[in-house]
């Protein structure tokens, strides 16, 4: 699975002369090299700039790029101002100008996981989670429900689309109704008050030193503990780690809750990614959809199956 967009980013020497200056200025010295990082869905710049100070992870957007990017880096500009300083990367500097916006970060060595997935970096990211939904939410952050529907709750839409009922897993086709249904509890199962990433993979994990160190905190959203982790389960499969129930009982020992308790999760992250996977390609983000695709495949399987067995065992769906 390849966890990003099929393009390089933005370099260095593309930005504005004004973000260029300021982010220099921001972690000091003159400005010596930059190490870009490629991938990822956005169209903004992201590399390790290096001065004859000091280095930094900087992400930054000019204001005539990409607008989606522009409004997701600053969205994140936002957010890392309100979390708990163990989430994330520290803050060195934040950037707004008329020419842009930018996000200068500490740099942080390490690794992204998954090549191959192994029990101890799934064991190191469950510890993470773990924290995260531990973590109460600032007051001031959106809750997750406001922002995650409908996006993330397009059963009633599939079942009256001929094409996308018919591309599901048979077995699931005759389970839609069901589904529909589900998705009215989304809502109540995304209420809480901890903090939530909303966009785990392995692109947004580095693992240093033994711990996970989550990064790309545009979406973070006030809710349910654990919710982020159906949402991640799939990327994981899909690119060739154990499968979404068997992964789910490293982070049970972690703290998570029984899978059924979050189907309603379940259900609408499965439903986002065969809606999403297909729409229209965003021209500034070749690749997307064939990434949601990849993650939808074992998404649906995954939900084919807990549906199936809470048949089998009795356990009520709605």
């Amino acid at each position: 699975m390849i966890p990003g967009a099929d393009r390089l980013r933005p370099e260095w020497a593309s930005l504005p002369p004004v973000i260029r200056s300021e982010i220099v200025e921001a972690i000091g010295g003159r400005f010596v090299s930059d190490s870009p990082a490629h991938g990822g869905f956005s169209a903004s710049y992201a590399g390790v700039v290096m001065t004859t100070v000091g280095r930094a992870f900087v992400k930054a957007c000019g204001a005539d790029w990409h607008t989606d990017s522009l409004h997701f880096l600053r969205e994140e500009i936002r957010t890392v101002s309100m979390l708990p300083p163990h989430l994330g990367p520290s803050v060195h500097a934040t950037i707004e100008t008329d020419a842009g916006a930018a996000l200068v970060l500490e740099a942080i060595d390490g690794r992204h996981p998954g090549t191959p997935w192994t029990r101890g970096d799934l064991d190191a990211i469950a510890a993470s989670m773990a924290r995260l939904s531990g973590t109460p939410a600032p007051e001031q952050m959106e809750r997750a429900e406001d922002r995650m529907i409908p996006g993330f709750t397009r059963w009633a839409q599939i079942a009256e689309d001929p094409l996308l009922r018919a591309g599901l897993p048979t077995p699931l086709r005759a389970h839609v109704p069901v589904l529909v249904e589900v998705e009215k509890g989304f809502g109540d199962a995304l209420h809480g008050d901890v903090v939530v990433h909303d966009d785990l993979r392995a692109d947004n994990i580095l693992i240093s030193d033994g711990e996970a160190r989550l990064l790309d905190w545009p979406h973070a959203r006030r809710g349910a503990e654990w919710v982020d982790l159906p949402c991640f389960l799939p990327s994981v499969e899909a690119s060739g780690g154990p499968r979404c129930e068997d992964a789910w009982r490293i982070f049970e020992a972690h703290g998570a809750p029984n899978q059924h308790t979050l189907l309603p999760v379940i259900s609408g992250f499965a439903s986002f990614l065969w809606f999403n996977q297909a729409q229209p390609e965003i021209p500034q983000l070749p690749g997307l959809r064939a990434f949601q695709r990849q993650q939808a495949v074992p998404a649906l399987r995954w939900l084919t199956r807990l549906l199936t067995s809470a048949t089998v065992d009795g356990i009520p769906l709605v």
